[in-house]
């Protein structure tokens, strides 16, 4: 693996190139879409979209130091006398689930703040949550963390790992975590232009990932992520996002026949 691209002599996270790379896919596939959205301005698209990578980032990087939380104070006395291992892990990691709710939540927060068509906004962005997370999937396998289950037949020795063991054959479910996010970004481009105007691709696309991310977590080989109850954190995590779903389609269906009563 290579979790760092010398340029000039400094190390750059291949994680964070990933990153940028799919930011910039989102950039142009939001300036070529806009075309199907003309009453939503790109002032606000880009203002929107700024103060959403803030609380990606945060939500993210609070979602992971959660989940270490107990790892943290097991090992408080060894982290006490290595600070350079503490500052390691204060310093890197991110959750997924994190960076989403964060995103959504900043978005949500300006649209709200600002009078905006919340589900026209959310029809025009949504194909772009998985795929900048498919190329998020591809720095985790640059990065050697995410990995799957140990396997001697189907598994890659994340050499030079960054996030994991470097010395044993692990599935490289980031790969095909990837490849499922760009398909899932398929989906949700067609769901979208089947249902136009109905403020359904982002539940569409938020079931269909919480549906995903249950399932691929029993194929993770990474107990760092947290497992409590025989779930891991992102299990619990997608069933509680399912049923806060599934609680607003009810509500939502039963609007009208109130309405009407």
């Amino acid at each position: 693996m290579f979790p760092y691209l010398t340029v000039f002599g400094r190390d750059i996270p291949v994680y964070w190139l990933c990153g940028l790379a799919g930011g910039a896919c989102c950039a142009v596939l939001l300036l070529v879409r806009h075309r199907s959205f003309p009453d939503l301005k790109q002032v606000d698209v880009t203002n929107a979209a700024a103060l959403g990578v803030v609380g990606m980032i945060l939500g993210a990087r609070l979602l992971y130091l959660l989940t270490m939380l107990p790892l943290l104070v097991e090992n408080r006395e060894y982290l006490r006398e290595h600070g350079d291992v503490l500052k390691d892990i204060l310093l890197n990691g991110m959750v997924f689930y994190g960076g989403l709710f964060g995103f959504l939540a900043a978005v949500q927060i300006y649209l709200k703040k600002y009078r905006l068509d919340r589900s026209a906004f959310w029809d025009y962005a949504a194909p772009c949550l998985p795929l900048f997370h498919a190329f998020g999937r591809i720095g985790c396998f640059c990065s050697g963390c995410c990995y799957g289950f140990e396997s001697e037949r189907l598994g890659l020795v994340f050499v030079h790992s960054i996030g994991g063991p470097a010395d044993r054959p692990f599935f490289p479910l980031q790969l095909v975590g990837s490849a499922g996010e760009f398909c899932l970004f398929i989906a949700v481009l067609l769901f979208e232009r089947a249902h136009r105007g109905q403020g359904k691709a982002l539940p569409f696309y938020l079931t269909a990932y919480a549906v995903g991310r249950f399932v691929c977590e029993f194929f993770r080989g990474d107990e760092i992520r947290g497992v409590y109850a025989g779930l891991s954190v992102s299990q619990w995590i997608s069933l509680l996002l399912l049923a806060a779903l599934i609680i607003r389609h009810v509500i939502r269906r039963g609007r009208p026949a109130r309405t009407a009563a």
